[in-house]
């Protein structure tokens, strides 16, 4: 089959072919099975060709989809499962949803099973792939309507987050129920420093494929260079072997003689990780979600943290902790809740998370609100990640492209320049006292707004850092801010009455409003109306 992997007359979701998968990669279950090559975004925000399987069972009525993403199976284009089939452990607890009645579609993730490379462990970069193949089984000859669910074991249960704070704006036209999310690893950091402590410990294969992988989106993350040769040649076969080929050459490495002993306390590791972290934010649609006692990548301690914080920023989230099990056992009555769970949603009306938009007033407390969208009491990495990831949202614009990614980081940075500023007690969060607490601003603050100012208005293709009325109604109306709102905070802005705003303008004003001394500057535009 011939891969196409920039085909920008077709519209993401385009199915291009359709083949007979063999039998031995279908589930129980299953009475038809399919490899299929569809279209979506990658990465970087061109367009390439994903592959997928699909999975049909014995229907008779219109069938609702499940869009399941996988665990990690490798970083090349050689471990598609499409390719070389799911663990089995994945093909049992799939026979559970074809039982169920749902057709199954079941992305590889670009850069698996098609050209490479593969964005490991970029939650953001494989979400439209697990939302476009649904797109594309829609094209197929199937009973299927547009009631769907997301879901995903380990990896994919990482990118199933990321899938679903996504789909109901990057595809409206699918019916979201929820999203079951399987053992995330949504803290990563806390399993490298677990398995990278021990200098005499055999290096685990999870260790260079997350060190390899990182590098597709960050070309500045350079591993190797505090790697030992037996460290580097691990990067190599991770990006270029199977897990199987990777797991029996780290079993003859330690971490000491990798280089790998440590490297959980390397800075750039640990920002990468940060980056990859989902938000504790609110989801628009339920969500099922678990975790077990024995899994080193997500603990039940994790999982009992996570989705509390969902839970507090206004998600419907049902949390189950297998206290017994491992990473892979749990699969298997996860398979059992998640279908029953799955089918109360079919049978009732949707429950989507909402509430009612807040009154803002003059004072401290309200810019406190403003800025903590997950609503936990303290401001932190993640509420300004979903701030972000809202905005770039509303332009409908991939998660990867240059544009997206440059607004996403720079919420991020502006972040940890406020926590930096404000945070006295060290503990990586500003609480409300030490928001009141604060002073004028700082170089490092202005010069953060400034840099995410200049990427927000790329945002609307502006060839310059200036900025129309108009233009300016665009961008805030993606912050949920009404046009006469945002004529206003404009007015109020344009301080020199130019009739157009500079990212000098803008970023004074964004600074003014986190560390100024007045509480109703119009800087609160960057953060928009929370609802």
């Amino acid at each position: 089959m011939t891969v196409i992997a920039d085909l920008p007359e077709l519209e993401t979701g385009s199915l291009l072919a359709v083949n007979p998968l063999p039998r031995e990669f279908w589930p129980e279950g299953a009475v038809q099975g399919y490899r299929i090559e569809y279209i979506a975004p990658n990465f970087s925000g061109g367009k390439r060709a994903v592959g997928g399987s699909v999975f049909v069972p014995a229907v008779d009525a219109q069938a609702p989809v499940l869009t399941w993403a996988h665990c990690t199976m490798g970083l090349n284009e050689h471990n598609a499962p499409s390719k070389v089939g799911l663990i089995p452990q994945e093909r049992a607890h799939l026979a559970h949803w074809l039982r169920a009645g749902f057709v199954v579609a079941a992305t590889d993730y670009e850069g698996l099973g098609t050209t490479e490379p593969h964005p490991y462990l970029d939650g953001e970069a494989i979400a439209d792939d697990i939302i476009d193949i649904v797109r594309a089984v829609h094209s197929m000859d199937l009973k299927t309507d547009k009631r769907t669910v997301i879901a995903g074991f380990s990896q994919g249960g990482h990118g199933s987050l990321f899938a679903a704070a996504l789909c109901t704006s990057y595809a409206p036209e699918l019916e979201l129920l929820g999203t079951v999310s399987l053992a995330p690893p949504v803290h990563i950091l806390d399993f490298v420093r677990e398995y990278t402590q021990d200098g005499a410990q055999k290096v685990h294969a999870l260790i260079p494929t997350i060190l390899s992988g990182l590098r597709t989106r960050r070309t500045e993350f350079t591993p190797e260079t505090v790697l030992t040769p037996a460290g580097r040649a691990l990067l190599d076969a991770a990006a270029n072997a199977s897990m199987q080929e990777l797991d029996a050459l780290c079993s003859a490495t330690t971490n000491d003689k990798a280089g790998i002993t440590g490297i959980s306390s390397w800075g750039p590791l640990i920002e990468a990780l940060e980056s990859t972290s989902p938000p504790e934010t609110r989801y628009d649609r339920p969500m099922w979600m678990c975790a077990g006692g024995a899994d080193p990548v997500f603990t039940s301690a994790q999982g009992r943290k996570f989705s509390g914080g969902l839970a507090d920023a206004g998600t419907q989230v049902t949390f189950r902790d297998f206290e017994s099990l491992d990473h892979v056992a749990l699969l298997e009555p996860a398979a059992r809740e998640a279908t029953r769970w799955a089918a109360d949603l079919i049978g009732a009306a949707p429950a989507h998370a909402t509430s009612g938009q807040r009154e803002r007033s003059p004072d401290w407390d309200s810019r406190f609100g403003l800025l903590d969208v997950t609503g936990d009491g303290r401001i932190g990495l993640d509420d300004f990640r979903a701030h972000g990831l809202r905005l770039v949202q509303s332009f409908r614009r991939p998660l990867g492209d240059p544009v997206s990614t440059r607004v996403r980081r720079g919420y991020e940075q502006l972040a940890r320049q406020l926590i930096q500023y404000c945070d006295t007690d060290g503990d990586g969060t500003v609480d409300p006292a030490e928001f009141r607490a604060a002073a004028a601003g700082t170089a490092q603050i202005a010069e953060s707004a400034k840099d995410l100012v200049q990427a927000v208005i790329g945002l609307i293709d502006s060839d310059s850092d200036q900025v129309s009325r108009a233009q300016f109604r665009t961008v805030a109306a993606g912050l949920g801010i009404a046009a006469d709102e945002s004529d206003a905070i404009f007015a109020r802005t344009d301080v020199d009455g130019s009739g157009q705003l500079s990212a000098d303008e803008f970023a004074a004003s964004v600074v003014d409003f986190l560390t100024g001394a007045n509480p109703d500057s119009p800087g609160y535009w960057l953060f928009g109306r929370q609802g």
